[in-house]
């Protein structure tokens, strides 16, 4: 079996990334009186949510693709993308003028990685000695 050594440097990233939104909401559910329509918390709610929807799956596609013998450069690629892609989405939540297209770019880049990691994952099952083209 493969030494997985690209994707757990990503998905330490990315748990610790899950922890700092956490303690941020709940740092706002804290700070509120009235919880039920603020909207800072409904943000920094929806930012968890966002990434506990996306993030696993992605995750698990890259991991699939390296056990399936991806390049180390395009694993590295796709984990960094993620990583840019989920700080862009949270920084771009906020209510400043202007935020929205880096969450909107953020969002994308997301899909982005899904689907190129899902494309790898099909192509190294469909040519089985794809593997050892690298």
């Amino acid at each position: 079996m493969a030494k997985l050594h690209i994707v757990p440097l990503y998905a330490g990233i990315l748990g610790l990334f899950l922890v700092v939104l956490s303690f941020n909401m709940l740092r706002v559910w804290m700070q509120q009186k009235d919880a039920e329509g603020n909207r800072e918390l409904l943000r920094a709610e929806a930012l968890v949510s966002s990434f506990g929807e996306y993030v696993p799956l992605a995750l698990l596609l890259l991991l699939c693709a390296e056990i399936a013998g991806v390049p180390s450069w395009a694993s590295h690629m796709l984990g960094a993308a993620l990583v840019a892609a989920r700080v862009m989405h949270a920084f771009g939540s906020n209510a400043a003028r202007g935020s929205a297209l880096l969450r909107f770019a953020g969002a994308q880049l997301t899909y982005l990685v899904i689907s190129l990691a899902s494309f790898s994952c099909l192509f190294f099952y469909a040519v089985p000695g794809a593997a050892n083209l690298k």
